[in-house]
């Protein structure tokens, strides 16, 4: 069992208070929204969870059982799909995937890449990254998530740009790793997607 909490936490930029004594939670085996408007933190939020930025004052861990994990751990066991990930123009979806999956001491067969790009709806993408729309490149950030096989997901607004198709592969593939016990941690302004999560945290 997984659990993230955020025990009387603080985060400010500059004059900019975003946290101020908050408290939250999170368990493995649910996906969990995190919602509110432009500007509340959910961004923040994520990259808080998974050690890219450190509170002011408070805490936040991730927990196996009674277990801490260290910040090196959660960086290995963290997935992030986000919209600053940004890929590599002069390659193909294959080996943008092989070459992040590396990033993570994780290498990847060339059969299993060409897998999680058909899983994503990209099997048939042919050419460099540089020519992908919006959307296909946004599939090519899911199947950089599938292929880390990481125990806890950050979605920040993982389905923006996606056409109606898209939006329904990430609900299922969100559903589908909280079934298979991962902790699911979703950022979203789409009320669809909030209401299809099993619990919500909301920020004002």
């Amino acid at each position: 069992m997984l659990t993230l909490s955020f025990q009387k936490v603080w985060r400010a930029f500059g004059a900019r208070t975003v946290f101020r004594d908050f408290d939250a939670a999170a368990g493995s085996g649910r996906v969990t929204a995190v919602t509110g408007a432009n500007g509340a933190g959910k961004s923040t939020l994520l990259r808080l969870a998974g050690a890219w930025l450190l509170p002011d004052r408070g805490t936040v861990a991730i927990r196996e059982g009674q277990q801490s994990w260290e910040r090196e751990q959660i960086r290995q066991r963290v997935a992030l799909v986000s919209p600053e990930l940004c890929f590599y123009g002069k390659l193909s979806a294959a080996e943008n995937l092989a070459c992040f999956a590396g990033l993570r001491g994780q290498p990847l067969a060339a059969a299993a890449a060409e897998a999680l790009l058909q899983r994503v709806g990209l099997a048939a993408a042919d050419g460099w990254v540089e020519g992908f729309s919006t959307g296909m490149r946004q599939r090519l950030k899911l199947a950089v998530l599938l292929a880390a096989d990481a125990p806890v997901w950050l979605l920040d607004e993982p389905a923006s740009n996606l056409d109606a198709a898209g939006q329904a592969l990430v609900l299922e593939l969100a559903a589908a790793a909280a079934r298979e016990g991962r902790l699911v941690l979703w950022a979203t302004n789409d009320p669809e997607e909030a209401a299809a999560a099993d619990e919500t945290i909301r920020l004002s």
